[in-house]
């Protein structure tokens, strides 16, 4: 006997829906990121399954398999969804003008409340991403480059590297605080190029 799930990942693209068309369509992909940002918050990556995605999103696995092919199809386009966002609200809160310190600053302080703000989200993008599969990784290692090539700095990729280690770190230990304390260590490691040069 085959699952629905195995008959409607078997289809090629052609022979169903890939992108189901209107508001209800949309609406369901959103509670099925924001289901999978939970899920994969409380249970890990690893152990996030597809029946406890749809069970949050109150959606059925047809609906599911409408929009993505797989579970690690979904963990993509959640981890990328958050992952925009978190950039939009750095831009965002972006003063127009400054020095580059002080541009670098508020990005820092406005990325660090974005991840205290959504902290399923959060462990998605900086901790999960690594455990998600292959893609997932993949996603995640183009996300600090992209991020490093921003900088516009040869140490970029370091600085952004030790910057995903330490909230990393703090969201997977916690500590009792919030990502917005380590603000000030968080600055003193991406300004220390810009501080020497200085």
């Amino acid at each position: 006997m085959q699952y629905l799930s195995q008959r409607l990942a078997a289809q090629p693209a052609s022979e169903r829906e890939r992108e189901p068309a209107g508001a209800v369509a949309h609406s369901q992909r959103d509670r099925l990121l924001d289901a999978a940002e939970a899920v994969i918050a409380e249970k890990g990556a690893g152990s996030a399954t597809i029946e406890a995605i749809v069970k949050a999103a109150g959606v059925s696995s047809v609906t599911f398999y409408e929009h993505f092919r797989g579970k690690e199809e979904c963990f993509v386009a959640a981890f990328e969804r958050g992952v925009e966002e978190m950039r939009s609200e750095v831009r965002g809160a972006m003063p127009p003008t400054g020095a580059r310190a002080v541009l670098i600053r508020a990005a820092l302080a406005a990325l660090l409340a974005a991840i205290d703000a959504e902290p399923a989200r959060a462990r998605l993008c900086f901790v999960e991403a690594q455990k998600g599969g292959p893609r997932l990784r993949a996603r995640y290692e183009d996300m600090l480059e992209a991020v490093a090539e921003d900088l516009d700095d040869p140490l970029g990729p370091a600085i952004v590297g030790g910057l995903a280690w330490l909230v990393r770190e703090r969201l997977e230990l916690g500590g009792g605080g919030s990502v917005r304390e380590l603000l000030p260590e968080v600055a003193k490691v991406v300004l220390a190029p810009e501080l020497s040069h200085g």
